[in-house]
């Protein structure tokens, strides 16, 4: 990237570095290998990342070691940057920001979307609501030389599926506290299954009367099942999913900027989204200090 360029667009790269120490190891940096603070200074990497010592468990690690940074060739300030203008902005058009290469860039958006989804996992538990939405997503950026995209799916009326370009996302809300989760589905046949599987035994699953629903609180992990025929009305007491609808607002909205998603890459962007809207205010530190090596 040229100077002009970097002066308008990117932080320095010392306070880049200055935000990740922080976030990562607050006022005393520990080794990341053992845990121990008998930790010393050894230069820097050629990224300028500063390197250490460990005294405890003799290795050597530096500012980049087990982040999402760490294997990529742009510089710190252009990561910051991506991570940053992918809440909004297209990834071609970050690619454009930077002067990279679009596959290099969106490789690293890849990465950052599929960390998201591992960060702060959560249970379903006590009264949760579960509610489906239909996304508008095809085959962007996969090309076929005997298919014109006239003849591409989106023909198919009524309720949609992966396979039809049109794949359907389950969205999963703890009422106690808001978080979200957002489940990518080939189809809904095993919708109750899917839910089932984050619940922790104590969850009133509530939903709208759509039949895949029914006798859910049979399966292990949901203890009872409130639904509410939406012909009829929203909301009968604790029972609706309001709750769900708002999440949905959000994900339309935010889908959109975006013109247009591949469906097979619709879930990363879902974990990134979920991210955002369960820790608004430090989802970005908590990015930047998790350990990618689990």
């Amino acid at each position: 990237m040229d100077e002009k360029s970097a002066q308008v667009f990117l932080p320095s790269r010392e306070r880049c570095f200055e935000r990740l120490r922080l976030a990562r190891f607050g006022e005393t940096v520990t080794c990341v290998h053992c845990g121990s603070n008998e930790v010393v200074k050894r230069g820097t990497t050629g990224k300028d990342a500063q390197q250490y010592w460990c005294k405890a468990c003799e290795t050597y690690f530096n500012d980049l070691t087990d982040t999402i940074f760490g294997h990529h060739r742009f510089e710190l300030e252009e990561m910051f940057y991506t991570v940053k203008e992918m809440r909004s902005e297209p990834t071609a058009q970050i690619a454009r920001d930077l002067d990279r290469d679009y596959e290099a860039v969106l490789n690293f958006v890849h990465q950052v979307q599929e960390t998201s989804g591992d960060i702060d996992e959560f249970e379903l538990s006590e009264v949760c609501e579960a509610d489906e939405i239909y996304v508008t997503a095809g085959e962007k950026g996969r090309e076929n030389e005997d298919e014109s995209p006239r003849e591409r799916g989106l023909k198919k009326k009524g309720r949609g599926d992966f396979e039809g370009d049109k794949p359907p996302v389950l969205t999963l809300v703890r009422r106690s506290d808001g978080r979200v989760r957002f489940l990518v589905c080939k189809d809904l046949e095993d919708a109750d299954e899917d839910i089932a599987e984050y619940g922790d035994g104590s969850v009133i699953l509530c939903t709208d009367g759509y039949s895949i629903y029914e006798d859910i609180e049979e399966k292990e992990g949901v203890d009872g099942h409130l639904a509410v025929t939406h012909s009829d009305t929203y909301v009968i007491g604790d029972a609706h999913t309001n709750t769900c609808e708002n999440r949905h607002s959000f994900l339309r909205q935010w889908l959109a900027k975006f013109r247009g998603v591949s469906k097979h890459h619709l879930q990363k962007y879902l974990n990134f989204l979920a991210l955002k809207l369960n820790s608004p205010e430090n989802w970005f530190e908590k990015l930047l200090c998790y350990n990618v090596s689990g």
